[in-house]
């Protein structure tokens, strides 16, 4: 089983929009959609996408689902993976995770404490865009995780 850990692509500053409404940078668009394309040539190909309701995180997601050839049903917004939710709000739903290849698309600081759990501790950072591929023998549990490669846009 493997679990793609994303955090959304460069967003816009929130100088004029509240923050969940920001949309992605035009470089930021470009920059995931390189990403995107190398997690499906690594044969990571999500059979669904969680994501957070912010919509940086909707549009990183519909930039992952197009490189993967996924339906629209694909995507599925996770309010657990929303802004200012914790590891506590997302470690229950690891394991009612449906399919062999999932990614859950979220924000920091959360993506890089998630990762580092799973991996049963250390530090990770994620800058936007940045994707990392989790492997796990049978179910997702903390410290159970194998980092398989990780993917910045830069």
């Amino acid at each position: 089983m493997r679990l793609l850990l994303i955090r959304h692509a460069r967003a816009a500053s929130s100088h004029h929009l509240p923050d969940a409404d920001r949309p992605l940078t035009d470089e930021g668009r470009s920059e995931f959609n390189r990403v995107a394309r190398d997690i499906v040539d690594r044969g990571a190909t999500p059979e669904i996408i969680f994501h957070s309701p912010a919509r940086r995180t909707t549009e990183t997601a519909s930039i992952l689902a197009a490189a993967s050839g996924l339906p629209s049903h694909a995507l599925d917004v996770a309010p657990w993976l929303a802004l200012g939710n914790g590891c506590q709000d997302v470690l229950p739903r690891l394991a009612q995770l449906p399919a062999e290849v999932t990614a859950l698309i979220g924000h920091e600081p959360i993506m890089s404490s998630l990762t580092a759990m799973l991996m049963g501790g250390g530090r990770m950072s994620f800058s936007p865009g940045t994707s990392a591929c989790l492997e796990f023998d049978e179910a997702i549990e903390v410290g159970q995780g194998r980092l398989l490669w990780m993917l910045e846009p830069r």
